[in-house]
């Protein structure tokens, strides 16, 4: 496991321009990178989610010429690779809804397949990683029974998500990024109960469910204004972490202008965000992250209660950290707890001195990566114990370095809030001194 793979800063530009400008503009831009750069940013087009994406604008400018031909060949492998990675894990995901639908499950599916056409126009343009579900918590044993008859081992346990896998007994490799492998993973989300947390409870989204059809499998989903405030919610709460992949903003804006013009859409947006304190400012960061990577604008209506009515500190932070971080090589930055911590500002519960170090240096076991197998012999359980202290050391190595560039910026973050208060405070003075003056 390698340690940041930095990417060529002319590429992630140009990759992410490519979707804001005219096609011979982007053709100009591209055409002056290097194939040496353009090898150097390998990882980060892959990592990022942009590489398909990009691939496909690039066809459907007929730009195609602009980038070296061992890189246009490198994508096209990767689609070829992905569209059979798409295909298989499509058949896993029908066979695990038939399963639920025959055992009177009641679920629905979440991002993933559900985000086509609105936010994705194929899916194998997205490499999918696991297949979510909405359930009832009441139903999560019977879940849990159904997915192990197809392999599957519980391996993580929140009070709202159950975590499977199968397969997980290797570690994936780079060089198979796009390709089907036998690692399958499966997130099972549930609503905890009002009086006791720890206890499953049954999510009111599943009463008003949708149908959607791919490839001949009709499987239940939420409705499109659901879709979007879940793919808004989720962008925040990675934005409050240093997983992000910009791939995430662009299915965002693409499924904002699917409905750009459609005034009963955005309603049903307004009224579903209710249920969600942070949906507002979810929304209007995704919405102001996406017009500033991406171009375009979000609807009035939506910008109206959502974007236009960010806090300032989360505006400023969205402005000046939120593209860098958005953008970071992996694994990423602590440049996010700048956000959170503006975040936490309106919560009851402020999170402890000892909360807030661990954030910086985390002292709790690492998660594991690799899982042992049926058939596992000393030499695969050797090797397995390599990977996961590497991984514990790359781990190690990211909280040690990204904690002490997070403690150098956050000198320059207190001097942005302090300037920011300074001048709401002269706000009103100035707007009094410019009203006209009574006359005796």
């Amino acid at each position: 496991m390698k340690w940041r793979v930095t990417a060529d800063a002319k590429v992630v530009e140009a990759v992410v321009a490519a979707f804001r400008d005219s096609a011979e503009c982007s053709r100009q831009r591209l055409s002056a990178i290097s194939q040496r750069d353009w090898v150097r940013s390998y990882h980060w087009l892959d990592a990022s989610g942009m590489a398909l994406y990009f691939l496909n604008h690039l066809e459907t400018h007929a730009i195609e010429d602009a980038i070296p031909a061992a890189t246009f060949n490198r994508l096209q492998q990767n689609f070829a690779e992905n569209r059979v990675r798409s295909s298989a894990m499509f058949a896993e995901f029908a066979s695990i809804n038939r399963a639920f639908h025959a055992a009177g499950v009641d679920y629905a599916n979440l991002k993933g397949f559900t985000l086509t056409p609105e936010s994705c126009p194929h899916p194998s343009l997205r490499r999918q990683i696991d297949f979510d579900f909405l359930v009832d918590g009441s139903q999560l044993e019977l879940c849990r029974k159904i997915l192990a008859e197809s392999g599957y081992v519980r391996t993580a346990a929140t009070n709202t998500t159950w975590e499977f896998k199968a397969g997980a007994t290797e570690l994936g490799s780079m060089k198979d990024f796009y390709k089907y492998t036998p690692q399958r993973s499966v997130e099972l989300h549930f609503a905890a109960s009002a009086t006791n947390a720890l206890a499953p409870s049954r999510d009111e989204r599943l009463n008003r469910l949708t149908l959607q059809s791919w490839d001949g499998l009709t499987f239940p989903a939420l409705s499109s204004s659901e879709q979007l405030v879940g793919q808004a919610l989720h962008l925040l709460a990675h934005l409050c972490s240093a997983c992000n992949r910009p791939a995430w903003i662009l299915e965002y804006k693409s499924h904002t202008s699917f409905h750009h013009n459609d005034q009963d859409f955005w309603e049903s947006v307004k009224e579903r965000s209710r249920m969600h304190r942070h949906a507002p400012i979810a929304i209007g960061l995704a919405s102001l992250l996406a017009a500033r990577l991406f171009g375009g604008k979000s609807p009035d209506e939506l910008d109206a209660w959502t974007l236009d009515c960010l806090p300032a500190p989360v505006r400023l932070w969205a402005e000046h950290y939120g593209p860098r971080t958005v953008l970071a090589d992996f694994p990423g930055t602590k440049l996010y707890l700048f956000l959170l911590q503006e975040l936490e500002r309106g919560d009851d519960a402020q999170p402890s001195q000892a909360q807030k170090r661990s954030r910086l240096l985390p002292l709790h076991r690492a998660p594991r990566i690799v899982y042992a197998g049926p058939d596992d012999n000393l030499w695969k359980w050797l090797r397995r114990e390599v990977y996961q202290a590497r991984f514990v050391l790359f781990r190690l190595r990211f909280h040690v370095v990204e904690g002490i560039r997070y403690l150098i910026e956050a000198a320059r973050w207190k001097r942005q809030l302090s300037t920011l208060a300074d001048a709401a405070e002269r706000r009103p003075h100035l707007v009094a001194s410019n009203l006209p003056q009574a006359r005796d």
